[in-house]
């Protein structure tokens, strides 16, 4: 099994549980306000750095795990290529997971 992590900045978020729906990703756990620096800057959530990203975590097998990258690479490039080459702020990452219950 595999645990997909998708960490995107809040302004995004319809748009990639809309992919993630369209995906069949219905188990997965959600924190949908949290704080950091990344490449799109600081997001603490104040005035002086507003916004904030959010984080969705799911285990699947690996090969609806390709299947989930594969497609949210496509959404980024497309988003990317609306916004005149402005890539969206978003990080997918992949973690080896073992179900122990």
């Amino acid at each position: 099994m595999k645990m997909v992590m998708v960490v995107y900045r809040h302004s995004v978020d319809q748009d990639i549980r809309r992919v993630l729906k369209g995906l069949d990703v219905v188990n997965f756990a959600d924190a949908p306000k949290v704080f950091g620096i990344g490449d799109a800057g600081h997001a603490f959530g104040s005035i002086t750095w507003p916004g904030h990203h959010a984080i969705i975590l799911s285990a699947m097998e690996e090969l609806q795990a390709d299947r989930i990258i594969e497609v949210l690479k496509e959404f980024r490039d497309h988003m990317a290529q609306m916004r005149g080459g402005t890539k969206i702020p978003m990080r997918v990452f992949v973690l080896p997971c073992e179900r122990m219950i």
